[in-house]
């Protein structure tokens, strides 16, 4: 297998820009930013009031633009400078996701892209 699909990823990855960004609520007082999501994963900003820990299994709902709810689980896969990555057992359904990317390509066009163009050369 070449080097150029090992790069390439199973599920899209949107990325959001921060005035888009919707909360994981883990617990009533705990919130955790969206950054990055696909229906396998996501990427979650750090919060130091509620750290994380690899292995540290994690469900709550993640609240959208539109008001729509999906529940997700899963686990602390990696914990980078950017973010703590979650591995979804129960991720957001597929239906979602691509209205998810409608909405923001939509909203935001010069930030889908551009992310979407380096996010691609990131892989080749």
């Amino acid at each position: 297998m070449n080097d150029k699909m090992k790069n390439l990823r199973r599920f899209f990855r949107l990325p959001y820009p921060r005035a888009a960004q919707p909360p994981l609520t883990v617990d009533k007082d705990t919130a955790y930013h969206v950054l990055e999501i696909s229906e396998q994963g996501l990427l979650i900003a750090p919060k130091p009031s509620a750290p994380l820990d690899i292995g540290e299994t994690i469900s709550g709902n993640i609240l959208f633009h539109d008001h729509h709810s999906e529940e997700i689980e899963g686990e602390v896969y990696r914990i980078e400078p950017r973010g703590v990555i979650l591995k979804l057992s129960r991720g957001v359904s597929p239906k979602y996701m691509m209205q998810e990317q409608i909405y923001v390509k939509n909203t935001f066009p010069v930030f889908f892209r551009y992310t979407v163009r380096e996010n691609f050369k990131a892989t080749q």
